[in-house]
């Protein structure tokens, strides 16, 4: 599936075009997003049905990173409530509300169709807000090797090593709550998250195109005091937090220039 694929099947999903975008899913396609699980392309259908018939709901495409068996997208959702609906899974909404949020999916492909599809929520966005999107260009990218290299160093607290992969002016934007700029910033926040845990990242897949990387990585926290204020949730010495987050790297020369997270799961174990 390439890109021009997937603004198609964007353009069905806009129009309401069940048909036409349901034609895009495996039958025994995975969802889960902050809507709900569903199995299957009737359940996913019946969901998006029923989404269709209380609000108007509408996908804008900021940025893709397309492998050979996944694409990954900076997806803004936008939904307009045309009646009240209390119980929405995703949060109350009102008669005329519309609310605006921006999320990194993540889609499974085999054989031209989505197999798995997973939404990890980046941010709500102001009513006026304007999105800048950031598409793939032919610059110097980063292979998936020497992303893992980054990802081992990163793992052995060697900062000469990974800090390398950093430009000077990095942003970095930890799920879309808390942005850091520039390399001296982001590793006081590292140094002080590592001086309180022990951090391990694994990855568990890699997407590159040009100077976009798309990375599913698991962070393992292992508390080293007691952390009533741990940024990512309270925790006891010895306690573990795992998160499991869909990450966008932009690269500039090689380097990263912009690294953006959002989290697609959460767990705590005492």
């Amino acid at each position: 599936m390439r890109a021009d694929d997937f603004h198609r099947y964007v353009a069905a999903f806009n129009a309401g075009d069940f048909e036409g975008f349901g034609a895009f899913y495996a039958p025994d396609v995975e969802f889960a997003g902050r809507g709900g699980n569903f199995r299957g392309r009737e359940a996913v259908l019946a969901f998006y049905r029923e989404v269709k018939s209380r609000v108007r709901h509408r996908l804008t495409v900021h940025g893709i990173v397309a492998g050979e068996q996944t694409i990954v997208v900076d997806m803004e959702t936008e939904l307009h409530a045309l009646d009240d609906w209390p119980d929405f899974a995703a949060g109350p909404l009102h008669k005329g509300e519309t609310r605006r949020s921006q999320n990194f999916i993540w889609y499974d492909i085999q054989d031209a169709l989505f197999t798995r599809i997973r939404s990890a929520h980046y941010r709500r966005l102001a009513a006026d807000e304007r999105v800048v999107g950031t598409p793939a260009t032919a610059d110097e990218g980063m292979a998936a090797e020497q992303f893992a290299s980054y990802i081992d160093a990163f793992n052995r607290d060697d900062y000469a090593a990974f800090g390398d992969c950093y430009l000077d002016d990095l942003v970095l934007v930890i799920a879309g709550k808390r942005e850091l700029r520039g390399r001296q910033a982001i590793f006081d926040f590292y140094r002080a998250v590592k001086a309180q845990t022990r951090r391990t990242i694994e990855i568990n897949k890699v997407v590159t195109v040009g100077n976009q990387l798309a990375a599913e990585l698991q962070s393992e926290f292992v508390a080293l005091q007691d952390l009533p204020e741990f940024a990512a949730g309270p925790l006891k010495r010895g306690g573990r937090i795992f998160i499991n987050t869909v990450v966008l790297y932009e690269l500039r020369g090689g380097r990263f220039a912009r690294i953006r997270s959002a989290e697609l799961r959460k767990i705590v174990r005492d």
